[in-house]
């Protein structure tokens, strides 16, 4: 079992995050997209679906880092991990939190060029906990747009979202060259959550 001071520690740091989560979510529910932080549950069901050492893994809207560190504890080496979040107060905790991982201050809708910037081209995997279908149309058209130029074929998208819906609509998922499945759904999260993969099968 562990130390007490080392559950103190992580009670404290769980606490920080949620405390920090809600102060994100009343300034921008809709950014936000949920009422609470995903929990470790959903978090380890989105590391599960990626495959260390496969390549480039992307996080994009990491929040308060609870899916970083699945994917971290999945296996996926830190210099093989670049962490996006438009939250500035977010992306600063994230940066501390995880010194070894790229994290970067930026909009996902820029995500090509972010990468481009730091000599990648394609990403092998892009885990994504961006509440789409909470953004205007033309938002999430334009950075599902961004994910899918720099998916290889055969590169994969893992999205979970908390709606009975697909988080991408059968047409324009086809129209992306992308082709999804539900693979989980997580009844304890709160609220419930399901998990999607989308594999690029083909460039539009």
């Amino acid at each position: 079992s562990r130390p007490r001071h080392q559950e103190r520690n992580l009670s404290n740091s769980t606490s920080l995050r949620n405390q920090l989560f809600v102060s994100q979510w009343l300034r921008n529910p809709r950014a936000v997209g949920a009422v609470a932080p995903s929990g470790q549950s959903l978090a380890a069901a989105m590391a599960a679906q990626v495959v260390p050492d496969s390549g480039l893994v992307v996080e994009l809207g990491a929040g308060t880092g609870v899916i970083t560190t699945a994917l971290l504890r999945q296996g996926v080496a830190p210099e093989q991990l670049v962490v996006i979040e438009s939250s500035v107060s977010m992306a600063h905790d994230l940066v501390k939190m995880f010194p070894a991982v790229t994290v970067l201050q930026a909009n996902a809708a820029r995500l090509s060029a972010l990468l481009q910037r730091r000599g990648f081209t394609t990403a092998t995997t892009v885990v994504s906990s961006l509440p789409l279908l909470s953004l205007p149309s033309w938002q999430r058209h334009r950075i599902l747009k961004e994910i899918a130029s720099v998916l290889p074929v055969g590169g994969r998208l893992i999205q979970f979202t908390y709606s009975p819906l697909a988080p991408i609509s059968v047409t324009l998922a086809k129209r992306l060259g992308l082709e999804g499945n539900r693979v989980r759904r997580i009844a304890i999260n709160l609220p419930p959550a399901a998990v999607w993969v989308y594999e690029k099968k083909n460039f539009p």
